[in-house]
């Protein structure tokens, strides 16, 4: 009885305390939907919800401008890269100027949506991918190619690290951006329309 006493004691305060949890735990999943939801990182995307009485469906995250400019250049990018692939052009071809312009567009823009959406770590190393494919570009590129690759490179020369300044890294990706823009027209002058499908 002597030992058995304080056994029925610890039986009995461990009840008492898987009571006390199961109670908050009911509290916890009875709550509003606003006291269980998690925010996630900011995105320059949208999503939009529909809701019927037979349920709720979500569609695909809506592309910003960004997306769209992303998904052109990278394919315009692709479309001279394997041009100049079937034509066997060396890497010093001047017209890989133009691929690599493009490639440094795909990546401002990568660096640009990162800043909007606060990855600034994203933001750096894109932006150190930009600098490095510029300065492949500007080696092999001639004509209006390589001026316009001078005249981007002006506006992020003294850039740096998106991190230091986020908001002049924005002002001045987007100026970097636009810049580049004609490349696009560039690089579609040369692949024949009939490879370009």
């Amino acid at each position: 009885m002597h030992i058995r006493m304080p056994l029925a004691r610890s039986i009995m305060v461990c009840l008492l305390v898987l009571s006390a949890l199961a109670a908050v735990t009911a509290g916890c999943a009875t709550g509003s939907p606003e006291d269980t939801t998690t925010s996630g990182a900011v995105s320059s995307t949208a999503s939009s919800t529909t809701t019927s009485e037979s349920g709720t469906t979500t569609t695909l995250p809506l592309m910003t401008e960004y997306d769209r400019e992303l998904a052109k250049t990278a394919t315009i990018q692709n479309q001279l890269a394997v041009y100049l692939r079937d034509q066997q052009a060396s890497q010093d071809d001047p017209r890989m100027g133009i691929i690599y312009g493009l490639r440094a567009r795909t990546q401002a823009l990568s660096g640009r949506k990162a800043v909007d959406a606060g990855d600034l770590a994203l933001a750096d190393t894109a932006m150190k991918d930009v600098y490095s494919t510029l300065n492949r570009g500007s080696n092999v590129a001639t004509g209006t190619a390589a001026q316009t690759l001078a005249d981007a490179r002006a506006i992020i020369a003294t850039l740096g690290a998106p991190s230091d300044n986020p908001d002049e890294a924005a002002t001045r990706l987007d100026q970097f951006i636009a810049r580049l823009t004609p490349l696009l027209d560039e690089a579609t002058a040369i692949v024949p329309t009939t490879t370009s499908t």
